[in-house]
Parts: C-alpha cells; sequence; structure tokens
C-alpha cells in the first residue's frame, strides 16, 4: 500500500508541476513551452466578468456597461518569472494594455486581480507599445527606442539613457494596428529586452538595487477607461535560469502547488501534496484507517514562515523535493498499533 500511496501523490505533483511527457517532449525542440491551452483559461486566473476564450485567444473586454474599476489582470497560475523569454502574439482595440512579468500582487483590500511590477507595454495609440513600464513601480523604466540604466544616487531613483536604439516613430510603423503582432520579452538578471514583430523596441538595465525584483508574478492587464478588448494567442514561455538545470518548466511555488490541489483534487489530496512539498507536518492527523472517523485538516492556504522557507530553496531546483518524499513516506504509512 505504501508504494501505491506513493505512486499516486507522485503522480499529482507531476501534474500539477506541468512536468508531463506532452509538455517536456514540447520544451526540447525550441526550449518554449505552452502555457495556454488555446480552448479555455485552464491555468490562468482573472476576473470572469473580463476575461474569457474568443477565437482561441485569451480575451479581455470592457464596454460601457461593464468597466472595469481601475486596471485588472488575468494571472499565470503556473508559477513565477525570473530569468526567461517570453513569446506571444497580442491584439488589441482601444485602450492600453501589457504584459507584466517579475510582478506582484498590490498590497491592501482588493479583488486579488490587481498587480504591480514590470511591464512590457502596448496600446492601440502611437506612444507606448514596446516601452518598459513599472506598474505602481517607479514609472517609465524606458521609453521606446531607448536603452536605459535604472540608478539610485543618494537615495533618488533615476532613469538614465545610455544609448538611442531606433527612431520610434519608425518602430510604430512596423507595429501593426488592431491586428495581430509578435511581442517577445527577455528577462535575464537585470537586463531586460522588448521586442515587437522582431524588432527591439526598448532595452534596460535595472541597477536600482533597493526596488529590482528577481523574480514574480506573470500577467496580462486590461486597463481602465474606455471600453477596449485585448487579445493574447500562441502563449510560450522558456526558462533561462541556470539554476534549474536544463528543464525548462518554471515550477510553481509549494504553496501554489497545494492550494491547486485543494482545487482540483479535494482538501485530503491537497494535504498530502502540502506534506511532500514539507509543509506543516499536523497533516498526520489527517490520515485514518477509519475513513468516517471525523478528522480536522489543516488550512490549505496558510503555511506562513514554513512557506517562504520552502521558495527560498527552489532555487535549487527539484533538490528541494527528495527530503519532503521521504516525509510523505513516513505520513502516508499508518501509524505501527503498539503491542499491549
Amino acid at each position: 500500500m505504501n508504494g501505491i500511496r506513493f505512486a499516486i501523490v507522485f503522480a499529482v505533483i507531476v501534474g500539477l508541476t506541468g512536468l508531463n511527457d506532452r509538455q517536456v517532449s514540447a520544451a526540447d525542440k525550441d526550449g518554449f513551452t505552452s502555457i495556454f491551452d488555446g480552448k479555455t483559461l485552464k491555468g490562468w486566473n482573472g476576473n470572469p466578468k473580463f476575461w474569457k476564450v474568443s477565437g482561441g485567444a485569451i480575451t479581455g473586454q470592457t464596454t460601457k456597461e461593464n468597466p472595469t474599476k481601475g486596471n485588472t489582470f488575468i494571472l499565470w497560475a503556473g508559477g513565477q518569472t525570473g530569468d526567461f523569454e517570453l513569446k506571444l502574439q497580442y491584439r488589441i482595440v482601444g485602450g492600453n494594455s501589457g504584459i507584466q512579468y517579475r510582478s506582484f500582487k498590490l498590497p491592501g483590500k482588493n479583488d486579488g486581480w490587481r498587480i504591480g511590477g514590470y511591464q512590457a507595454d502596448f496600446e492601440a495609440g502611437t506612444t507606448y507599445s514596446g516601452i518598459l513600464y513599472g506598474e505602481r513601480f517607479r514609472g517609465i523604466l524606458a521609453n521606446r527606442g531607448l536603452k536605459t540604466e535604472l540608478v539610485r544616487t543618494d537615495g533618488k531613483f533615476q532613469v538614465k539613457t545610455i544609448a538611442r536604439l531606433g527612431d520610434s516613430k519608425a518602430i510604430q510603423a512596423k507595429i501593426k494596428k488592431e491586428d495581430w503582432n509578435d511581442y517577445h520579452i527577455v528577462a535575464q538578471g537585470f537586463r531586460f529586452i522588448h521586442k515587437i514583430n522582431g524588432v527591439v523596441t526598448s532595452e534596460c538595465l535595472d541597477s536600482d538595487k533597493k526596488m529590482r525584483r528577481t523574480s514574480g508574478v506573470l500577467a496580462l492587464q486590461l486597463h481602465a477607461g474606455p471600453p477596449m478588448t485585448v487579445q493574447f494567442r500562441n502563449i510560450r514561455l522558456k526558462n533561462l535560469s541556470k539554476k534549474v538545470g536544463r528543464s525548462s518548466i518554471v515550477l510553481p511555488s509549494a504553496a501554489a502547488v497545494a492550494d491547486r490541489a485543494a482545487l482540483e483534487a479535494g482538501e485530503l489530496t491537497s494535504e498530502v501534496v502540502r506534506a511532500a512539498l514539507g509543509l506543516p507536518e499536523d497533516v498526520r492527523g489527517a490520515f485514518t484507517d477509519s475513513p468516517s472517523r471525523p478528522r480536522e485538516l489543516p488550512a490549505t492556504t496558510g503555511a506562513g514562515g514554513v512557506v517562504r522557507e520552502v521558495r527560498k530553496t527552489r532555487a535549487q531546483g527539484l533538490r528541494f523535493l527528495a527530503t519532503p518524499f521521504r516525509s510523505l513516506i513516513r505520513v502516508a504509512s499508518p501509524p505501527k498499533k503498539k503491542s499491549r
């Protein structure tokens, strides 16, 4: 029975982290892995009032009757972005949008779909497509056609222009209006490069040690204001982190895996996964030989300091799973009866 339990748990974890044979083989060809299935919003989390799949694309839309109060986002639930390349196609009719990366959920009371951080901007207008914008995060960081460095001198933040990459109007001429365009983002170390339709639109080196970020949320923006429609398709991600080794799969955090298990497989499976990931060991009380016997399951979302500690170990790649698996076997094994 122990072997069966272990196999079930391992299958759950492999499924939740996306390490199935189909995805790995797809990633091996060019290093990119699709993170949108083209049919559903599985693996994405956004306000259903505004987000849906239409025409094979993630579609965000506001209308006069259904506006958004403040910018809203749909978040990729598959992990966090660190060093990576992202390729996708976008189309926008009206308004402004962007692709958030290495980003963060805004604090305070909100609906959970409010994001700040680095943004690869684009719009229906003619000025901002391709820039690096800091959503709730220092403002414009690199205008179109420029290479910049972000510095902080005597506590004062500055954006320094290092070089000119091209003419902004000439770059705009390469962008198709109300049609599909290719966006390519490269984030490696603290250097960020944006390209639209193969043209470098901006480049930035973030030397601001106080504010720069090494990893964070990936999300797509639907901007507040006049009615608009934005679409995203063919979304592919390539992990550039050397710490993960050869794998091009971006692993979700330990807490994200456990919480997704809670949604998709039920509380008990969630606690098994939490044990496998080395989260709080009070899950032992969740196992019993008598299913009808009442049991109290620990919360599936509050791991506090333990979660933060587990996240620190993610830099070591898959090695952080080894020891928890041994703990899992002990947890999943029924306690031996004491001899009288």
